[in-house]
């Protein structure tokens, strides 16, 4: 009888298993990201007409919302998503999807204050990942300063 062990990281991803990612990879986990962060806010916005409209059913009417009070509410909804994501797992669901997580500068996870960090940084100068198209090192602006990384990482 022979025992077969079952790897969880393809064969084909294995030489990348702990390298950093790359732009494309980081962007469509990003992209994913912003979708989740746009379906909670819709969602807030949908629970508060709810209770509106359980409150007085008569006189309910769409309140409106500024497109300051819609940013900064995706901000808040963006910076806690993050930050509880990179300081728990290492990886929020767009880097579970893509293979990707975060790690400190020791190569391990973040601790809540790095990863509340990068999160705000991230919030503020999104733009900051497309930096790592020139760095040799695949580093986003955010990484450099925060001396971050964000690796492919297929393992649990």
């Amino acid at each position: 009888m022979s025992t077969h062990v079952v790897d969880a990281v393809p064969r084909e991803a294995r030489p990348y298993q702990g390298r950093r990612a790359g732009v494309v990879s980081r962007l469509a986990a990003n992209t994913v990201d912003f979708v989740v962060i746009a379906l909670v806010v819709a969602g807030g916005y949908f629970g508060l007409c709810a209770v509106l409209f359980l409150w007085s059913p008569t006189a309910f009417t769409f309140p409106e919302t500024s497109w300051t009070v819609l940013l900064i509410a995706a901000g808040a909804v963006a910076f806690f998503y993050l930050t509880v994501s990179w300081a728990t797992t290492g990886r929020t669901y767009g880097d579970h999807l893509l293979g990707l997580r975060v790690l400190n500068f020791r190569g391990g996870r973040m601790q809540v204050a790095g990863a509340a960090a990068r999160a705000a940084f991230c919030v503020v100068f999104p733009i900051g990942i497309l930096y790592a198209l020139v760095s040799p090192a695949n580093r986003s602006v955010q990484d450099v300063l925060l001396r971050s990384s964000v690796v492919y990482d297929w393992s649990r």
